[in-house]
């Protein structure tokens, strides 16, 4: 047992009913955009808000990461820390839709100028600026930034929060955030600041992440994650192994979680893949009932220690066994991920009270040339 992931608990603990959080990084492109879309409109069609409030939130995000492609530079060296990123955070009753580019040094006074005037406007200036623009002719290739930004600002009813991040001298860091108030009150109030967005940042770059998902694991979610990632990558051999494993891991959550309100309409888990030069790693994380864990931890002990023949003539003799139909004494995901993936899984099962346990599984895949 690996203590040393009780770390992703830490970052998951948080994280309430009808919470989410979603990060991507990396390059952003056309299917990108509509597969991040794609999941956010599934996490909307869940939440309680009205049916004006969820077309808001989907036009700020998808305005938001075309705004990643007017603004962003070509990151020519490839280098996973100046990548783009995409943050879509629901919390209490906030929505947070964030996004980070390089972006030149010789535009931010003209971007600047931009947001700062947006942000002087009130709601009826706001309208006829946007007039403004489009009556300008060639709006589109001079104008369509602007626009996006005053429809953004309009939508969220709120002022578009910013920062520039020097890089060196020639580029920076933009980040731009939207936080959107929903029509549900709420005693307790929650603030995501740029601070905040900037430590989350640095979190994933020290950890390598590139992809990492909080909150209500479903059907819908797992398809638009898997999407997410088969999109993200190049056909190889190694995205093959870790989208096969990638499913294992994301259908254990989705049929075998536990949840710590008993509510079984709601699987809460966190999920990352991290990146470097040698593999990838999958961790995610769910609540299980500690009376499961015992048994669970003893499982992960014995199929550790056997060999690839071993594994196999396990597998098949589980796979047979129609008379057992628990998910915690099968073991069979735990075999398939291993057989797969030719490495130990790592795993760690922390308390979280007198009925429920956290575990935390962690895969390596190492990537084939």
């Amino acid at each position: 047992m690996n203590e040393s992931l009780g770390y992703i608990y830490d970052q998951f603990v948080d994280v309430e009913k009808d919470d989410f959080q979603y990060i991507y990084r990396g390059e952003i492109t056309p299917i990108l955009i509509m597969n991040v879309l794609d999941f956010a409109k599934s996490n909307l069609a869940k939440a309680v808000d009205t049916k004006n409030l969820k077309n808001r939130i989907y036009y700020i995000m998808g305005e938001g990461l075309q705004n990643i492609t007017r603004h962003q530079v070509d990151n020519s060296k490839g280098n996973i820390d100046d990548s783009a990123i995409v943050f879509i955070h629901k919390k209490m009753n906030k929505y947070y839709i964030v996004t980070g580019n390089l972006m030149r040094r010789s535009e931010e006074n003209s971007l600047k100028e931009k947001i700062d005037y947006i942000n002087k406007l009130s709601p009826e200036e706001l309208n006829e600026y946007c007039r403004d623009i489009r009556l300008v002719p060639g709006f589109n290739e001079r104008g369509g930034g602007s626009l996006g930004l005053i429809e953004m600002a309009k939508r969220s009813g709120n002022k578009l929060s910013y920062l520039m991040v020097p890089i060196n001298e020639e580029k920076s860091y933009f980040y731009l955030s939207i936080e959107i108030l929903t029509q549900i009150e709420k005693q307790q109030q929650y603030e995501y600041s740029l601070k905040d967005v900037i430590n989350t940042h640095n979190f994933i770059k020290e950890n390598n992440f590139i992809l990492s998902f909080k909150g209500d694991f479903n059907q819908d979610n797992l398809l638009s994650l898997l999407s997410i990632l088969k999109n993200g990558m190049s056909d190889s051999k190694t995205r093959i192994k870790l989208y096969s494993v990638m499913v294992e891991l994301l259908q254990n959550i989705v049929k075998h979680a536990d949840n710590i309100d008993n509510n079984k309409d709601w699987k809460a888990g966190v999920f990352y893949i991290c990146e470097n030069k040698e593999k990838f790693s999958l961790l995610a994380g769910n609540y299980i009932l500690n009376i499961h864990s015992e048994d669970l931890a003893k499982r992960f002990d014995r199929i550790n220690a056997l060999d690839s023949k071993e594994l196999t003539k396990e597998y098949n003799k589980i796979l047979f066994n129609f008379n057992d139909n628990s998910p915690i004494s099968t073991g069979l995901g735990i075999i398939d991920i291993r057989r797969k993936c030719g490495e130990k899984v790592e795993y760690y099962i922390k308390k979280v009270n007198n009925t429920i346990d956290f575990l935390t599984v962690k895969v390596d895949i190492n990537k084939i040339d």
